[in-house]
């Protein structure tokens, strides 16, 4: 079994699980007194880290122990520190280099007071503000339903239940019936 803290411990059909990196954070409380942009890629790159791959340039740079500068004449897998705003925010970009002038995006962490999170892609975010407007508009027009009556001798009607309301039903029957 994989020992990876993203894999959830129940198997579906031998394939482990994977959770959602969106909804998990991480820290170490060791670190946090001390942070600063200086230090804040070796935090990151702390081997409980979930969000952190061992396979990247930048292990390859520390092993070898040379500079971050030689990056950019790496191809593959990298982490870049992208913004500080000391001494609480830091944004790490993941990305692919397939040249010294082209990378490809593939996500980005921020650190809040050294707490860790992923960043929602567009099509999260996107995906979460349309499920939310779909529930609001339902629940209006489950609201607004309530208030309908039909009846084969009346037609169609608007009840409404408060006194504030009935007085816009007897202006609206009031007008309708003129």
């Amino acid at each position: 079994m994989n020992s990876d803290p993203r894999f959830i411990n129940n198997v579906s059909h031998g394939i482990p699980k994977v959770e959602n990196p969106l909804s998990i954070s991480w820290h170490d409380s060791t670190w946090i007194p001390m942070l600063n942009g200086g230090n804040i890629m070796d935090y990151f790159s702390e081997r409980t880290n979930p969000f952190y791959d061992r396979t990247c340039n930048n292990e390859s740079l520390k092993m070898q122990r040379l500079g971050i500068e030689h990056l950019s004449n790496m191809v593959g897998l990298e982490y870049v520190l992208l913004h500080v705003q000391e001494p609480i925010l830091y944004v790490i970009r993941k990305q692919h280099r397939h040249s010294p002038n082209q990378v490809t995006p593939l996500a980005d962490y921020y650190i809040i007071a050294g707490i860790v999170y992923q960043a929602p892609d567009l099509a999260s975010v996107i995906g979460s503000r349309m499920l939310t407007m779909v529930h609001h508009l339902q629940s209006a027009f489950d609201e607004a339903s309530s208030y309908s009556h039909y009846h084969p001798s009346k037609g169609y009607w608007w009840e409404f239940k408060d006194n504030e309301k009935k007085g816009l039903y007897n202006l609206y029957h009031y007008l309708t019936n003129t």
